[in-house]
């Protein structure tokens, strides 16, 4: 591993457990504070806080870095790494103090338009998915691979749908139709970041979802890929954690899934 990814996985891998203990014990606050950003689009004051700790450690150590926060916006730095955060995903599932929530951090290589290191904890489930390019994906410190599942009969998809749903409704009620009756099932955790690491490790074996951000797919959809994944768009091409929607597979189904939504 570059010592410069180096250095900042270690510090970041390591810090990612304070702001997971933050949300923990915020979570069990009986009046937390929620705004609203949009119709269905909430932001606690863990999402606010939990980010300046983010930004505060990254700036400590490399000043010179770029950030992407999902709640602050962009701080730009000098240097060929820019990092992608978000506090809180599943602020939803936070707000009605359910379980499925994390904080996802990744890192990108500016020059070469790479994800490079991918970090995202489950706090209250205890599970720490990471990956760096190269090098495999884990759980918890042991190696982990996405399914073997060969036929789409037979797979288990999950999904999202975005703040905006009300207006791409008959859009996304035929998608989830089309998978429904031809596979075993769809999930929806509410966390895009817990759909991706759960696809990586083989729970689901695709899962697809438009209307995302950089900060919902960058540190968990490198899990995906260092696991044997693969993640395009839903017309198929390349993807990119600047792209708006994702297809992630266990790469057996994949061209079998993009059907679904190119036909």
């Amino acid at each position: 591993m570059n010592q410069e990814i180096n250095d900042r996985y270690n510090e970041l891998s390591q810090f990612i457990f304070k702001v997971g203990e933050f949300l923990e014990f915020t979570h069990k606050k009986v009046n937390l504070e929620i705004q609203n950003k949009g119709t269905f689009d909430l932001v606690t004051e863990a999402d606010i806080e939990s980010e300046k700790m983010v930004i505060h450690t990254i700036l400590s150590h490399f000043p010179q870095d770029s950030i992407l926060g999902e709640e602050s916006g962009e701080v730009r730095g000098n240097s060929d790494f820019r990092w992608i955060i978000d506090p809180l995903d599943g602020t939803t599932n936070y707000s009605h103090n359910l379980p499925l929530y994390g904080v996802s951090i990744a890192l990108e290589k500016i020059s070469s338009s790479e994800i490079v290191v991918g970090l995202v904890l489950f706090p209250e489930l205890g599970d720490f998915y990471s990956a760096v390019r190269g090098q495999g994906s884990y759980k918890n410190k042991n190696k982990i691979t996405v399914s073997k599942t060969t036929e789409f009969k037979n797979a288990l998809f999950c999904t999202g749908f975005p703040y905006d749903r009300a207006e791409k409704i008959d859009m996304l009620m035929s998608y989830y139709k089309n998978i429904l009756i031809k596979s075993r099932g769809i999930r929806r955790t509410g966390a895009a970041t817990l759909d991706l690491c759960w696809t990586a490790e083989g729970r689901f074996d695709g899962y697809y979802e438009i209307g995302l951000k950089p900060w919902d797919m960058a540190a968990a959809g490198l899990i995906v890929t260092e696991a044997g994944g693969k993640l395009s768009t839903m017309d198929g091409r390349e993807y990119s954690p600047y792209t708006s929607n994702l297809i992630a597979s266990n790469g057996i189904l994949h061209e079998n899934l993009l059907k679904e939504f190119t036909q």
